[in-house]
């Protein structure tokens, strides 16, 4: 068969499969890349063919392809949730199994099957299924708290500056706070600054307007560039001397403490000046341990409505588990546990320590386990018999020794990767084979 009609026999065969196909060469440029995986991506428009995958994509700083991870390690990764950005700013998350393509030991591409997690996010909205005060779930002091004081932002016209680390849940307290105030859905505008292109920045900026009443939101204020915080500030002093009745709802979010952020540079301080008439802070998960169990029957009971499933609850194993991890990826993180837990159940009805994804695993020791997590034991040789096989110990080890020298070096990356003889991205790449973050 000729080569350009081979091509087009595999490209209509994956077309016909219902889950997303992409497949990229030893490079990293795609070679096929279904219909299925355009529905997911919102890259109908869009032709990859031959470009190569981080010119079309764009993943978190802490992040890397799973594509890419498959070229590198020579091993499958499986079961394996990512979120990440394409061409056009928005986000997708999917659920991926991704494999090496090896013929006679050399590595020729890698192959990624994904299941959709989440549509693909069209901006932060309109038409877009909101959160209200109802869906926050914990009782913690500091929960109480940021709730009393988001329904008192509710209560107000202010211009309103949520603050807290990613993955806490600011989206959902704007979206909370736009629904107590009486708005419809459909009038909560939004965008990431993370994400969007500077055009696409630039372009809401300049559209902060409405002639009825709606909430803009902005995320992530220290992405954005200074020129565009500029822009953005003198927007919204205008907007204040606007008569009070005809004003718009402004929220803007930061992952930092402002004071910090403009210390950095990260925050233009005429920026924080105009949007922080009221202030709320979001807790991190791991200020308030105590809600955990709750999170956890709460995304328990979302996840059987999504997956049709009936699992009860979790072991306490797990809670226990949960209790001792920090949590830096905050509560996003412990939904995208749960969420591959789940999916890893089969028909058990309750989430233990082996349904946990892998990288999170090896974080502790399995309680079911006498073995210890790694001391001198882990080195011996007893018996005449290894503790564990070569490869898994030095995998062990490695992840052992990384986070060691980043809570040494106080998770400072460049002096991390000083400190072990090796390039950030080298490093930030192992961090990422062995589910390892940065805090704060």
């Amino acid at each position: 068969m000729h080569s350009i009609q081979h091509s087009a026999f595999i490209q209509a065969m994956i077309d016909m499969i219902d889950r997303g196909i992409h497949v990229v060469d030893e490079n990293g440029r795609t070679i096929f890349y279904n219909r299925k995986m355009r529905e997911m991506e919102g890259m109908d428009n869009i032709d990859l063919l031959d470009r190569r995958l981080l010119d079309v994509f764009q993943f978190h700083p802490d992040e890397q392809s799973t594509l890419l991870q498959a070229l590198t390690l020579k091993e499958p990764i499986l079961n394996v949730q990512q979120s990440y950005f394409n061409a056009k700013g928005h986000e997708i998350t999917a659920m991926n199994d991704t494999y090496p393509i090896i013929v006679e030991d050399m590595v020729l591409g890698a192959i990624e099957v994904s299941r959709e997690v989440a549509p693909v996010d069209q901006d932060i909205s309109p038409h877009k299924k909101l959160s209200s005060f109802d869906h926050w779930a914990g009782t913690s002091p500091l929960i109480r708290q940021m709730i009393s004081e988001g329904k008192r932002a509710a209560a107000s016209d202010e211009f309103l500056l949520l603050c807290g680390e990613a993955g806490t849940g600011k989206e959902l307290l704007a979206q909370s706070i736009h629904l107590e105030r009486g708005l419809h859905e459909s009038s909560f505008i939004g965008i990431d600054f993370r994400s969007a292109s500077a055009e696409r920045s630039e372009h809401f900026i300049e559209n902060l307007q409405s002639s009825s009443k709606k909430t803009f939101f902005m995320g992530h204020a220290e992405f954005l560039a200074i020129e565009l915080q500029q822009t953005l500030a003198k927007k919204l002093l205008s907007e204040k001397h606007r008569p009070r009745e005809e004003r718009n709802h402004f929220i803007l979010t930061i992952g930092q403490d402002p004071i910090d952020a403009i210390q950095s540079g990260r925050l233009l301080k005429e920026l924080y000046y105009v949007m922080s008439e009221r202030t709320v802070f979001v807790p991190a998960l791991r200020e308030r341990k105590e809600d955990i169990s709750e999170l956890v029957q709460y995304f328990i009971g979302e996840f059987n409505n999504r997956f049709q499933t009936a699992v009860s609850e979790a072991h306490d194993e797990v809670i226990t588990l949960f209790h001792k991890y920090d949590w830096p990826g905050n509560v996003r993180e412990l939904e995208h546990v749960l969420e591959a837990s789940m999916l890893a159940l089969g028909s058990e009805d309750q989430v233990s320590y082996s349904h946990l994804p892998h990288y999170f695993r090896l974080k502790f020791d399995d309680p079911a386990s006498s073995m210890p997590a790694l001391d001198g034991s882990a080195f011996m040789v007893k018996e005449g018999k290894a503790s564990q096989t070569l490869d898994s110990f030095l995998h062990e080890a490695e992840s052992y020794y990384i986070q060691k020298s980043l809570q040494y070096h106080e998770f400072n990356i460049t002096k991390t990767a000083d400190a072990l003889g090796m390039s950030r991205q080298n490093l930030q790449y192992r961090m990422k084979k062995h589910g390892l973050k940065v805090k704060g």
